[in-house]
């Protein structure tokens, strides 16, 4: 359920990100999107992320310097992998509207299995306090809740190190409990 208020407002931070950076242009353009994603079309969903990212610093430089490369270097994807990958992206810009109405709690917060929830706490993209508010009301006969202090939206990539530690001394343990 969209609630304006829970989240500490990200549309107004982004607001705030882009007045200080002197940005009229972007002001303007967020502003007439108005604060509810509920409204907004795919095209603006998409560049409302698109502003986020790029007034992120933390996770403008995670895409550039991990999350690119990663897929440009990775023995996993060739080079026709990389068009996909933007495919990708722009089908996401196309399901936004949908998931902007999205009910985190409504399929329930009950879970049989171990629950594990790793969030970066710079993330704009999908604020902390929410995941931790769902991390809270979870059930779950165990569960964790990682806030990566100095990461943004893409954790997992820019601190694998980490990332792998709490997976091995976390999540192992509970598989292999089994």
């Amino acid at each position: 359920m969209y609630d304006a208020g829970r989240d500490g407002s990200p549309y107004k931070d982004l607001l705030e990100r882009l007045r200080a950076a002197g940005r009229s242009k972007q002001v303007a353009a967020v502003e007439a999107m108005g604060p509810d994603p509920r409204v907004w079309s795919a095209e603006q969903h998409a560049l409302y992320h698109r502003f986020v990212m790029a007034t992120n610093p933390e996770s403008f430089a995670a895409l550039k310097s991990v999350v690119l490369p990663s897929l440009w270097f990775s023995p996993l994807h060739s080079l026709p992998d990389l068009p996909a990958f933007f495919q990708g992206m722009k089908l996401s810009a196309r399901i936004f509207p949908d998931t902007a109405v999205f009910d985190d709690w409504a399929d329930g917060t009950r879970f049989e299995v171990p629950f594990f929830l790793f969030q970066g706490a710079h993330d704009l993209v999908t604020p902390p306090g929410r995941a931790r508010r769902f991390f809270d009301d979870v059930e779950a006969p165990v569960k964790h809740f990682e806030l990566v202090g100095d990461a943004a939206h893409f954790a997992a990539y820019t601190h694998p190190d980490r990332f792998l530690a709490t997976l091995v001394d976390r999540v192992r343990p509970q598989l292999t409990a089994a």
